[in-house]
């Protein structure tokens, strides 16, 4: 940003150690929380503000390598075919100093638009899957990737969850990352979930964060609200021809060629099989246990681009239904976010599920 520009030594040197700072927000703020150095709205400033300029950070980044990149090249193309411009040289310092204008006036634009995205509350996302196994529709509503902190106010939860009843649905599902706080610091925001309603039931399979922040009470206060938790185990639902079982995101899991053989042992036969498992990496070899389908999250669609390219690499898959030879996977972006408070070409949402009978032709 200043490297071949004439700006003083001192000038530089902030620019320096500012940026730095920047990028070491997340552990810093993570200190500060751990320290209990700050509590409340001093707290919530702080990390609002300082995960935000971390998300700006990162975009700053990827712009100015794009365009290094672009820029570089195609100015060794103009050198080669004989036609450089020495007025948009990269090295010209009159040139770099408009262009770096136009990258930060863009990546500002770029910020502010992915801060609007992460914090307003999350869309609906309707799927249809058809399947011989139900005679009527089944309305199943997924909300994951909600990351209850401290940092993060009531009534965006309070949100979400009057979204999530308006739907009406007969099941919902919370396949993982929900909590991201130890439960003391968050009882009045986890406290919305249980206005959580649903006509047959609501069921809890833990992610990675729920397991960075205390799994035993965690799992505690998710009893205690009357939700079924699901963990290396399932549950046939009653009413419905619907068997639900759930496998917590952790170390083990990760493994390769850990195999579940009793999560379908008291299925029944002629129900639709769902399987929560907050990671889709492995879906391939879940779904071929025997589950119709598998909903998973922790991908957050990438959450801020381009940050969907390593994110995919790393879970094999990114966002939407998958339909696989072994069954159908779908990966919700999920309600809320996680670090930076933005989100950008990766809205959050939460998902209504509607299996439709076959022969319905009407939908």
């Amino acid at each position: 940003m200043c490297g071949y520009n004439n700006i003083p030594l001192f000038w530089k040197t902030a620019v320096f150690l500012l940026l730095w700072a920047v990028w070491a927000m997340p552990a810093i703020l993570g200190g500060i929380r751990a320290k209990g150095w700050f509590e409340g709205s001093v707290y919530n400033g702080l990390a609002l503000s300082g995960y935000f300029l971390f998300g700006f950070a990162f975009l700053l980044f990827a712009v100015l390598l794009l365009r290094d990149i672009v820029w570089g090249v195609s100015y060794a193309a103009a050198k080669f075919w004989g036609q450089p411009s020495a007025a948009w040289s990269p090295v010209n310092v009159a040139a770099l100093t408009k262009a770096n204008l136009v990258v930060l006036a863009v990546v500002l634009l770029l910020s502010f638009y992915a801060l609007y995205e992460g914090i307003k509350t999350p869309r609906v996302q309707e799927i249809v899957i058809n399947t011989p196994k139900v005679e009527r529709e089944i309305k199943i509503l997924q909300i994951n990737d909600m990351h209850i902190d401290r940092s993060k106010p009531v009534k965006w939860f309070a949100d979400m969850v009057d979204l999530a009843n308006r739907q009406q649905a007969d099941i919902i599902v919370l396949p993982g990352d929900i909590i991201d706080d130890r439960m003391n610091a968050v009882t009045a925001q986890a406290d919305e979930l249980k206005r959580l309603n649903s006509r047959y039931g609501i069921y809890f399979s833990p992610g990675n964060h729920e397991l960075y922040n205390g799994l035993v009470e965690i799992q505690w206060y998710i009893q205690q609200a009357g939700m079924v938790w699901l963990s290396e185990n399932g549950k046939n639902v009653d009413g419905l021809p619907l068997y639900i079982a759930g496998l917590p995101d952790g170390p083990r899991q990760r493994q390769q060629q850990v195999e579940y053989p009793y999560l379908l042992k008291d299925a029944q036969p002629e129900a639709y099989k769902i399987l929560l498992s907050h990671n889709p990496t492995k879906a391939r070899e879940y779904l071929g246990m025997g589950f119709d389908l598998q909903l998973s999250a922790h991908t957050h669609g990438g959450q801020i681009f381009p940050f969907h390219l390593p994110v995919r690499l790393v879970n094999n898959f990114l966002s939407g239904l998958y339909e696989l030879p072994e069954g159908k996977l779908y990966i919700s972006r999920g309600a809320g976010y996680w670090g930076p408070p933005m989100r950008l070409l990766a809205p959050s949402d939460m998902t209504l599920i509607r299996l439709i009978p076959m022969a319905d032709t009407s939908i």
